[in-house]
């Protein structure tokens, strides 16, 4: 007898204990908070009593309502409609409409408690205060509305997560003439229309339990729809980096450079360079805060991931070689991931306009840009050649001088083409763009071709 009950009060017993065993200061917190808030409502009951103010004891009874009855279909739902537990009650000899009338009055009667607890509680805090309670007939009305909410949200959850939510049509009419009715008399003599529908309710409850998990099962299933190989290699990396919270890690990096370059573009001079020399640099040191600037973002944002890419494959690198995909889908996959990593770089595009203006953003972009490709170009062919290797400084020293060397040459280049005004240098920057892809193309190809070369793996013996 009331088994299921038994078992659902013990299982939400165990899960509060473990709960607060896990968070201990949020589950105080909220009690203590909850605690304040029913003296703080008694203390402004008191308030609006000494004060003559008038307010509408209706719309604070509504609000009780409609919490409770949306409480009781959340209840419903977490312990019936979406528990995967209940399938094993559900498989057993016992009735399942038994079983989910159980569950309901489980709901009920643990909702219904709740309301006696808080309400008694605020009717204590009332006495303290020395405010005479004489409303029984009203505490009563009051807590059988409270009852028929309770009620009506178990039905209301059984019907709109239902393959046939037009049955709620007579539960939002009944909720509808008790708004209209402005009386909580009227509302109490409704209680066994109440009755009956939940009981309607738990006449035909395996149609909401079987539909939820209909669509969950189609969900998973197009959750899990196939992907050609290159998306898959790009979604594996992607979510490698998104699980080492990566992707926030050079969002912050690129914000907190945007700052800084824009600072010393500004103040940099005067902080670093004696007065008696600055008339010599002229316009040369800012400029180079902001080269270098881009060139932090391009090392952090694509040399890093570039060469992890292979440099972490030391344990799986023999699960990439015998699977049947070519060695270009496999840098390709892992390259197109880069493209995400480009896109933490923009908060460092956003930020260096308020500083410099609006006028060098569009080469900025560029010359970003350009430093992106010509970093995936040399980082690419090295991280393949030395799988395993994870904490290469060594290699990461040679790339970074590589690229600074490279970003130098042609950033100073175009700076003094720039200054030309008779030259435009938007035909050089297409070619140079043009150039890179081409470099690019022949990098990942010589890639692939490194990738089917054998590699050494470190071993490590143990007595």
């Amino acid at each position: 007898m009331m088994e299921t009950s038994r078992l659902l009060l013990r299982e939400i017993r165990r899960s509060l204990q473990q709960k607060m065993k896990t968070s201990p200061i949020l589950y105080s917190f909220f009690s203590v908070m909850i605690l304040f808030s029913i003296i703080m409502f008694a203390f402004l009951t008191f308030f609006l009593l000494h004060t003559e103010t008038t307010f509408n004891f209706l719309d604070v009874f509504y609000m009780v309502f409609f919490l409770l009855l949306m409480k009781s279909a959340s209840d419903l739902h977490r312990y019936f409609i979406a528990a995967p537990q209940v399938s094993y009650a559900l498989s057993t000899q016992v009735s399942q409409r038994k079983i989910v009338g159980e569950i309901v009055a489980t709901i009920v009667f643990t909702n219904i408690g709740l309301w006696f607890s808080f309400s008694l509680l605020y009717l204590l805090v009332l006495s303290l205060l020395h405010i005479p309670l004489s409303y029984p007939v009203e505490y009563v009305l009051f807590s059988i509305d409270i009852l028929i909410a309770i009620l009506l949200g178990c039905c209301v959850s059984l019907h709109f997560f239902s393959s046939r939510q037009y049955r709620l049509i007579p539960t939002i009419l009944l909720l509808g003439f008790f708004w209209f009715s402005q009386n909580m008399l009227f509302i109490a003599c409704m209680l066994p229309l109440a009755v009956l529908q939940c009981a309607w309710g738990v006449s035909h409850p395996m149609d909401s339990y079987r539909y939820v998990k209909r669509k969950e099962r189609l969900s998973e299933k197009n959750q899990a729809q196939t992907h050609s190989t290159l998306i898959a290699l790009f979604l594996r990396e992607v979510t490698g980096i998104w699980r080492d919270r990566l992707y926030f890690s050079f969002v912050s990096m690129s914000i907190f450079t945007g700052l800084g370059t824009g600072y010393l573009f500004l103040y940099g001079m005067d902080l670093f360079i004696p007065d008696s020399i600055q008339r010599y640099l002229g316009g040369f040191l800012p400029s180079l805060f902001v080269f270098i600037g881009c060139y932090v973002v391009v090392m952090y944002a694509a040399v890093f991931p570039a060469l992890n890419l292979f440099l972490t494959e030391e344990k799986t690198m023999w699960i990439l070689r015998n699977l049947p995909v070519k060695n270009e889908t496999i840098v390709y996959g892992k390259t197109l991931a880069l493209s995400l990593c480009f896109l933490t770089t923009v908060p460092f595009l956003a930020i260096i306009p308020i500083f410099l203006g609006a006028g060098d953003l569009l080469f900025l972009c560029w010359f970003l840009g350009f430093s992106f490709l010509a970093a995936i170009i040399i980082a690419i062919p090295l991280g393949v050649k030395y799988v395993g290797k994870k904490s290469d400084i060594l290699l990461l020293y040679s790339v970074a001088m590589v690229l600074f060397v490279l970003l130098s040459v042609v950033g100073a280049g175009m700076n003094v083409l720039r200054s030309l005004s008779t030259i435009s240098i938007l035909p050089l920057c297409i070619l140079l763009l043009l150039l890179e892809c081409t470099l690019l193309f022949l990098s990942l190809k010589l890639s692939a071709r490194l990738l089917a070369l054998p590699f050494k793996t470190t071993r490590r013996y143990s007595l």
